[in-house]
């Protein structure tokens, strides 16, 4: 499983497992197995839901986005295999990817117009200084 589905569904993970304790709490001291009952049948579909994320095949702009990578990078990762390409063999077309394959970029995801607004006023700055 990549980073990304483990780093934030690792919480989501810990809360499916404590819902499942409770069940069981409450079937066992309560007797209450309506609610015990309800609550496996939730926990069973937030686990369904994160297994089918990151079983969810996505193009490149997307998986940029989810990664936290840039487009080009994670197309040179593809291209040295280390992320399976999802595209039938042979194919030339636009690169698919499982999420579950993307590695997570560590630290905030790269915003463009922040930086260019960064940059301006450093540059507005040194101009003023000189």
């Amino acid at each position: 499983m990549c980073l990304f589905v483990a780093s934030k569904s690792s919480a989501v993970h810990q809360a499916v497992a404590d819902i499942r304790a409770k069940a069981k709490e409450l079937r066992e001291s309560f007797g209450a197995e309506g609610s015990a009952r309800a609550l496996e049948w939730a926990a069973t579909k937030v686990e369904t839901a994160l297994i089918s994320e990151a079983d969810r095949i996505v193009y490149l702009p997307e998986a940029a986005r989810i990664s936290g990578y840039c487009e080009g990078h994670l197309a040179r990762l593809v291209r040295k295999g280390q992320i399976p390409d999802m595209r039938t063999t042979g194919s030339r077309g636009r690169i698919k990817v499982r999420v579950a394959d993307l590695p997570t970029k560590a630290g905030h995801k790269h915003t463009p117009p922040a930086d260019v607004h960064d940059l301006a006023s450093r540059l507005f700055k040194r101009g003023r200084e000189a």
